[in-house]
């Protein structure tokens, strides 16, 4: 869960410097040499329907703090899926106090989620339990 910022700490509204460290972070997470990243979000662009080339020095420009240009909206989820990484869309969320999850965190919080119910609903139980004056059965 997202650290709940304090009352003079204030991230910046700004994603794009965070962006491109959280971009360069997946990439070499990956495995994947940049040339493999572009050509992958190539493919994944042409079965997407997105009419956009991306060229080694196009992604490069992405990715250096120094250059304004950066990645195009509709290619963030496919720059994300090429290295199997939400990670980049961090850089969005955490100025709002939120996290991106994948699947697997997405799966352990909902269990979390799960056993501080299933502890509500014995408290619950054992409290009605009292009340009707079961005790021996608790």
């Amino acid at each position: 869960m997202a650290e709940q910022l304090g009352l003079f700490s204030r991230m910046s509204l700004n994603p794009l410097p965070e962006l491109k460290r959280l971009m360069r972070a997946a990439i070499k997470d990956s495995g994947l040499s940049r040339a493999e990243v572009a050509a992958m979000m190539n493919d994944l662009a042409e079965v997407e329907g997105i009419a956009r080339e991306v060229s080694l020095d196009c992604l490069n420009s992405w990715l250096k703090n120094e250059d304004n240009r950066h990645i195009p909206m509709e290619l963030l989820a496919i720059f994300c899926k090429a290295v199997g990484s939400v990670m980049p869309f961090q850089a969005f969320l955490l100025p709002l106090g939120a996290l991106a999850v994948d699947g697997k965190e997405l799966a352990a919080l909902e269990l979390g989620r799960a056993v501080i119910m299933k502890k509500q609903a014995r408290r619950k139980e054992k409290l009605a339990m009292l009340k009707l004056n079961m005790n021996d059965e608790i």
